[in-house]
C-alpha cells in the first residue's frame, strides 16, 4: 500500500504566540514563523501544525474563536498567512491548522445574536448554542440546570439574564459550546472549513473532537464528564464532516480524544473510517499523577512515574491500529508540562534524560509530533508569582486548591509542575535579551535558564539535544522507521523501557532506564550483530545482562 504524506511525515507543533516575534510587540506571529521555516527545514521536519490563529479575545489563547475568517491582529494579516503557506510549500513542508468545532468565543457574532433577544438575527443564531432554563429550589432561588463541572473547573453553566437562560460551556465561560443538532450551524462550519482549505491548508488538527454531542436529558452528575464527552452520536457528526469536506479533498486530519477503546479508535481513525486519519489520545500523558492526593488532586499532584503505564499505553495503541489504522506518537503538546521536566530530570541528569526520552519515543513506529522547544530540551516555567502565569485554567485551579485547604506555596508548586503554561513559554533561540524571541517584553515571561538552554548554543555542540533530534529525524526518513513493527521486551518492568522496532531494512533495539538511579536489566533475546548507534553516556557492547546508569539509554541496530 502506497504511503500517504502524513504517514511518512515528522510533524512540528508550533504554538505561534510563543515561537518568534517579528515586529517587536512581544507576541509571536506569522511573519516570525515564516522567517523561521528554514530552521524547521534544518531540523528535518516536513509538516508544521500551527495553533489557532483566528480572531479571538484570547481568553484561551485562540481556542476561543470570535471570527474564523479573520486573522488575529496579534499574529498578522491574511496575506501573512498566505505567504507562510506559500513558502512552507516551496520548502516541501505541509501546513496543518487547528480547527475548533466544539465552541466559539462569547464575542463571536453568532453568540452576540444568540444571547440578545432584541438582536435582529436572534432567532437565527439562538439555537447555534445550547441553552437551558433555570431550575428553582423550594425558596424560589434560581439554580443551574445541572451540577456538571467544567474541564477548567467551576460549573458548565453561565446565566444570561436577557433570555432568562443558562448557556453550556464545558471549558471557559467565554467559550460557549455549539449545538451540533442545528443543521445551519453545521453548514456554516463546513463553509468555514472549505474556505480554509482554499488557502492551501494540507490538514487539520480537530480540537476537542469528542465533545460535540451532549446528553440532552441533562441529568445531575458531578463532575458529569460522561454526559458531554465521547457520546456515540459525535461519531456521526465527525463522519459527516469527513465525508463532506475532508476526504473528497484529500485533507489530512488528526482528531483529539482521550480514553478511546479499540472500537472507538477504529471509528475515529481506522483505514475504513471516514472521520480522521490519526488520533491524539493522551493515554501516556499523566503517568505520574497522584490521583489519591486530596489537596491538589489528579494530574496536579506529581507522583512517581508509572513506566509500565506508559509502555502499555503505546503498546495498546500500536496493537489496536496495526494493519487497520495509523498511529501518532508524541510526548506532549501545548496542554501538558514540558516532557523533560515531566518524565525526565531537568537538573542533575538534564542531558541524559533528555536523550533518553528522545530515543524511547522516536524509534517507535507511527507519525511523530515534536512540540516546539522539545528538541532543545526546554523545561518547565520557574515562576514565583501567580500573576506570572497566563493560562485561564491556572487561576481557576488556584482557587480550587485554596478551597481544598492548600497553602499558597503548595498551590504554586502544583502550577509550576503541571500547568499548561509550562509548554507555552517563549522559544529559547539564543542567549540575548528575552531569549531572542522578541526585542520587547514577551507576552509571558521567558524561563530564567535560557542563557544555558537555547538553540544557538546547541547548534554548535555535536552532543546537544538539538543535534540528537536532527540526527534521529534524518534516520527516521531514510530507514522508514514510521512503518516498522514494534515489540516491547519485559513490558511489565517498572523501571526500564525496552523494545525492538523491525523495519524492512533493519531492526532497532532501544534499551532505556527511566529512573534516576542504577538498574539491572536481563535481555532474553538474540544479541548477535547488533551495533550501538546512539547512547547518552558512552558506546557499549550489547550484552544479555546490563547495568544501566541513571537515565541511561542505548539504541542498537541490526542490519538484515
Amino acid at each position: 500500500m502506497e504511503m500517504k504524506w502524513w504517514q511518512t511525515a515528522i510533524i512540528y507543533q508550533v504554538y505561534i504566540r510563543s515561537f518568534y516575534d517579528s515586529n517587536g510587540d512581544g507576541i509571536g506571529d506569522f511573519k516570525g514563523l515564516t522567517e523561521k521555516l528554514s530552521y524547521l527545514e534544518e531540523l528535518g521536519v516536513n509538516a508544521v501544525w500551527v495553533s489557532p490563529h483566528y480572531k479571538s479575545p484570547m481568553d484561551d489563547n485562540g481556542y476561543d474563536v470570535s471570527n474564523y475568517y479573520e486573522v488575529s491582529t496579534d499574529y498578522g494579516t491574511l496575506d501573512d498567512v498566505k505567504s507562510f503557506i506559500h513558502l512552507a510549500h516551496e520548502k516541501n513542508i505541509k501546513v496543518i491548522f487547528d480547527l475548533v468545532l466544539n465552541h466559539t468565543s462569547d464575542e463571536h457574532d453568532w453568540f452576540l445574536a444568540a444571547k440578545d433577544p432584541n438582536h435582529p438575527e436572534h432567532n437565527k443564531y439562538h439555537d447555534y448554542y445550547i441553552w437551558q432554563k433555570p431550575k428553582y429550589d423550594n425558596q424560589g432561588q434560581r439554580k443551574m440546570p445541572t451540577n456538571w463541572r467544567s474541564w477548567f473547573g467551576g460549573p458548565v453553566w453561565e446565566y444570561n439574564e436577557p433570555t432568562n437562560e443558562y448557556y453550556l460551556h464545558i471549558f471557559s465561560k467565554k467559550m460557549p459550546d455549539l449545538n451540533w443538532h442545528n443543521e445551519n450551524m453545521k453548514n456554516d462550519l463546513k463553509d468555514i472549513t472549505r474556505w480554509l482549505i482554499s488557502l492551501g491548508v494540507d490538514g487539520f488538527r480537530v480540537d476537542a473532537s469528542n465533545h460535540l454531542e451532549k446528553n440532552w436529558d441533562f441529568p445531575d452528575a458531578n463532575p458529569g464528564y460522561e454526559h458531554f464527552s465521547s457520546l456515540p452520536k459525535h461519531h456521526e457528526y465527525l463522519k459527516e464532516f469527513g465525508e463532506d469536506i475532508f476526504y473528497p479533498q484529500g485533507i489530512m486530519t488528526m482528531g483529539e480524544s482521550g480514553g478511546a477503546t479499540k472500537e472507538e479508535a477504529l471509528q475515529y481513525c481506522g483505514y475504513d473510517s471516514r472521520e480522521f486519519n490519526m488520533l491524539i489520545h493522551f493515554g501516556h500523558c499523566w503517568a505520574d499523577g497522584d490521583w489519591d492526593n486530596h489537596i491538589t488532586p489528579g494530574k496536579w499532584a506529581k507522583g512517581r512515574i508509572d513506566v509500565k503505564h506508559i509502555k502499555h499505553s503505546f503498546d495498546k495503541w500500536y496493537k489496536m491500529l496495526k494493519g487497520v489504522g495509523w498511529n501518532i506518537i508524541y510526548w506532549h503538546n501545548h496542554d501538558q508540562p514540558r516532557i523533560l521536566s515531566h518524565y525526565g530530570d531537568d537538573s542533575e541528569y538534564y542531558n541524559e534524560s533528555g536523550k533518553m526520552l528522545a530515543y524511547t519515543l522516536y524509534f517507535m513506529p507511527g507519525t511523530p509530533i515534536v512540540y516546539q522547544g522539545e528538541e532543545i530540551g526546554m523545561i518547565n516555567v520557574d515562576y514565583q508569582e501567580l500573576n506570572d502565569f497566563r493560562d485561564v485554567e491556572v487561576f481557576t485551579e488556584y482557587k480550587n486548591f485554596m478551597n481544598l485547604g492548600a497553602s499558597h506555596e503548595i498551590a504554586m508548586q502544583a502550577l509550576r509542575d503541571r500547568s499548561r503554561d509550562n509548554a507555552r513559554s517563549p522559544f529559547q533561540w539564543d542567549s540575548s535579551v528575552n531569549s531572542g524571541f522578541s526585542q520587547a517584553r514577551p507576552w509571558m515571561n521567558t524561563v530564567k535558564n535560557f542563557k544555558e538552554i537555547n538553540l544557538e548554543k546547541q547548534k554548535n555542540d555535536p552532543n546537544s539535544l538539538f543535534n540528537t533530534y536532527k540526527s534521529i529525524f534524518k534516520l527516521r526518513k531514510e530507514e522508514a522507521i514510521n512503518n516498522g513493527d514494534i515489540t516491547f521486551i519485559d513490558i511489565d518492568n517498572e523501571d526500564s523501557y525496552t523494545y525492538i522496532n523491525e523495519t524492512d531494512k533493519s531492526k532497532y533495539l532501544v534499551v532505556a532506564n527511566f529512573r534516576n538511579h542504577n538498574i539491572s536489566l536481563q535481555l532474553d533475546i538474540d544479541i548477535q550483530n547488533y551495533k550501538n548507534i546512539y547512547n547518552n553516556y558512552e558506546m557499549r557492547e550489547l550484552a544479555n545482562y546490563l547495568e544501566l546508569k541513571p537515565y541511561e539509554a542505548l539504541v542498537y541496530k541490526l542490519d538484515k
